[in-house]
Order: C-alpha cells, then sequence, then structure tokens
C-alpha cells in the first residue's frame, strides 16, 4: 500500500512537519512555497499540547521525549514567529 507503518513517534514529527510548515519555517511540499499561517501552527501546537496530556503516563520514556521536545522546540518557535505566549 506504499504507506508507513502506524507509529507514534510517526504521528508526532507528521503534526511537528505540518506546525513548521504553518510557522513558515518549511516549505509546503504541495506548493514548494514557504507562507506562515500562525493560527494553523497555534492549532497543530495545541493538538500536540493535549496528546501530551491525555498520553501522560502511557507513554515510554523516549516518547514521552519526544513529544516534550517537539512542543517545546515547536512553543519557542511560535512565541518567535508571534511575539507572544505560547499556548495563552
Amino acid at each position: 500500500d506504499g504507506l508507513p507503518e502506524a507509529r507514534f513517534d510517526l504521528f508526532v514529527s507528521g503534526l511537528a512537519m505540518e506546525a513548521l510548515i504553518a510557522l513558515g519555517d518549511m516549505a509546503n511540499p504541495v506548493t514548494r512555497r514557504q507562507s506562515t499561517n500562525l493560527a494553523q501552527a497555534k492549532y497543530l501546537i495545541d493538538v500536540l499540547g493535549i496528546l501530551e496530556e491525555k498520553t501522560a503516563g502511557n507513554l515510554s520514556v523516549d516518547e514521552q521525549r519526544l513529544l516534550q521536545d517537539t512542543l517545546y522546540q515547536l512553543r519557542m518557535r511560535y512565541m518567535r514567529k508571534s511575539g507572544g505566549v505560547a499556548g495563552a
């Protein structure tokens, strides 16, 4: 079928990539252009935050670290781009 195995790390990485595209830090793979959509970026970061909250205590150490590190990096990028406070 050509699709990768469904894994937590790939799921988190996929959402993170979408957030990076929305932040304008990566080119959209379809349009090959970089553009910023802070509302979309915030939504995706919030989704990852909900995922962290709802999976607390159910992740391996590596999965938890991946999620925490990803959220930290995305929140810092969002704050730089928006000039505001992430998660607010």
